[in-house]
């Protein structure tokens, strides 16, 4: 399985690299066949502490196809103890910290591509085939985006009824086939575009470097609808592009 790997990622407006608290795995893969091939991408909750860390710690564990959740809220634990934080931070680290998945999985076998993908909250996957999004999981409608997605906790007793909240599709993937994982921001401008404009996908396909990607994302972001709201919502930017 020969597929080509691209992540363009970008903070909030007015934020350093270092605020960026989405997540991405792998970093890049080897040139070579691939018999299987896993990535994820998270969204870690801004409002909640070291959540960044949790998106990064959650990718990580897909690729190692890891699922011991209490394992990784320990090294998530492990990594934030001991830290000089004043009490209001300490409180905030109480809680915990929060995070949403999306995880994509390849395997070739017998000529055929098959693939799966999970998903915990807002970010999304999506399965484009000659321009045209064939499928959008595990939300594919823009206004379906609200403020109280499902998320993954650092905490086991804030994952209660968790296993309902998880969305799983597969399929088999055709050549030429390209998958989209992306964050919120990203995925809710994509459905939006797509139904009102028809060129979304045809946007995205012409980017090839990271400042054509901030100059569409920065434009997008001051521009607004009729309504008064932004076109994209300022936010952390994810967006990792598979294909076949």
């Amino acid at each position: 399985m020969k597929l080509s790997y691209r992540v363009f990622w970008m903070p909030k407006a007015g934020l350093s690299t270092e605020e960026y608290e989405d997540a991405f795995a792998p970093q890049e893969i080897p040139e070579k066949d691939l018999k299987e091939f896993r990535c994820a991408v998270s969204d870690g909750a801004t409002e909640t502490s070291f959540s960044g860390l949790w998106a990064k710690i959650l990718c990580e564990a897909f690729l190692e196809n890891s699922s011991d959740r209490a394992a990784l809220q320990a090294l998530w634990l492990k990594e934030v103890s001991g830290k000089n934080l004043p009490w209001y931070a300490e409180e905030k680290l109480e809680a915990g910290a929060f995070a949403s998945f999306l995880g994509l999985y390849l395997k070739e076998e017998k000529k055929t591509i098959s693939w799966t993908a999970n998903a915990v909250g807002d970010s999304c996957l999506f399965l484009i085939r000659e321009k045209k999004i064939l499928l959008a999981m595990p939300l594919d409608r823009w206004e379906s985006f609200d403020y109280t997605p499902a998320l993954i906790s650092t905490k086991e007793t804030s994952n209660a009824g968790l296993e309902k909240e998880e969305k799983r599709e597969s399929g088999i993937a055709r050549r030429g086939d390209i998958f989209y994982l992306m964050t919120d921001a990203i995925s809710k401008w994509l459905l939006r575009r797509e139904e009102e404009h028809k060129d979304a996908i045809e946007q995205l396909e012409k980017i090839e470097t990271a400042e054509e990607l901030k100059t569409l994302v920065d434009e997008q972001r001051q521009s607004k609808d009729e309504q008064g709201r932004t076109l994209m919502t300022n936010d952390d930017i994810t967006w990792t592009r598979i294909a076949l």
